[in-house]
């Protein structure tokens, strides 16, 4: 006797999910990235570069022309008088030497925000900035400058 073997019959295969439209992803934690976040062409790279050394440069050209305007006739002068006030037992003086650190922190201040463009990050490294840069007008250009006039 000749016994056939029947193949097993072949289970249906479970219906698929279409296919997800090209703007969702599979996974539903991810997002599609948007035009910002995609990676930048190399003329988009060459004009972001430019557009920052632009606004730095700015930043640079500002600094310096704020820093003169007030470096000679009002921080040293502030902060001269204000501490040969105070040396003098007059603690008025006091103020001129705070007024002399405000105007020796200005430039750094405008130019840190012009180039960063973060305001408390510009406002906390220009009160640094302005310290080492009150000390060292007042040593260099009112005690040493003043030896050889």
């Amino acid at each position: 006797m000749n016994r056939e073997k029947k193949a097993p019959a072949k289970k249906p295969s479970p219906a698929r999910k279409p296919a997800a439209p090209a703007g969702q992803k599979a996974r539903s934690g991810q997002r599609e990235r948007t035009s910002a976040e995609k990676k930048p062409s190399a003329g988009s790279r060459l004009l972001h570069g430019g557009l920052e050394w632009g606004r730095w440069l700015w930043a640079v050209i500002t600094t310096l022309v704020l820093a003169a305007m007030l470096f000679e006739p009002t921080m040293l002068w502030c902060l001269s008088v204000g501490l040969w006030t105070v040396a003098e037992a007059e603690f008025i003086g006091l103020w001129m030497v705070a007024a002399g650190y405000v105007l020796a922190c200005v430039p750094w201040a405008f130019g840190l925000l012009i180039g960063t463009g973060r305001f408390w990050k510009s406002l906390t490294h220009s009160l640094w900035i302005g310290l080492v840069y009150a000390a060292l007008g007042y040593i260099f250009l009112d005690r040493i400058l003043g030896v050889f006039s």
